[in-house]
Order: C-alpha cells, then structure tokens, then sequence
C-alpha cells in the first residue's frame, strides 16, 4: 500500500485521482483539494463552510463530484484575492 505524505495533520478522507481529494485537517475542517488546468497543472483548495458540509452531509461524494467540476471550471471564483498592488 503506498503512504502519501498529505501534509501536517491531514487525513485523506476520499479521492478521484488526478481529479481531486477531500482531506480532513488536524483541526477538523474538511477541504476539498482539485486538480485544474490544462497545459499546467495546479490545486486550488477549498474548505468547506458550513452549507457545503451540510450538502455533503447529505448528498455524499455526489456533492464532492460536482463541487470539484465547478472549482475546475470557474477556479478563479475559489482563489483567494490578490493583495493590492501599491
């Protein structure tokens, strides 16, 4: 079985791989790390407040696929802003 390393405290909870993981952190926030672009490859991750816990919570990994298809394909509505230039 291959050990990955996810990160200080981090679970991984479930994958799609190449696609994306949902990684419980040492403090309990579950976040959603996705897989985006074409010619480079980069991860946004995302954690999950509290109405997409409770989407998660009731739909399973259904929510988590679609989840990761928006992040994919509007990944700029997920980044955080850039700071203020000066």
């Amino acid at each position: 079985m291959e050990r990955r390393d996810f990160g200080p405290g981090r679970t991984l909870i479930a994958e799609s791989t190449w696609d994306w993981m949902l990684l419980r952190e040492a403090g309990g926030a579950l976040v959603l790390s996705v897989v985006c672009g074409t010619v480079g490859l980069y991860e946004v991750e995302v954690v999950l407040g509290a109405e997409s816990l409770a989407a998660y919570a009731s739909e399973g990994l259904g929510f988590i696929e679609r989840l990761a298809a928006d992040v994919r394909e509007h990944p700029g509505d997920y980044l955080p802003p850039a700071p203020a230039s000066s």
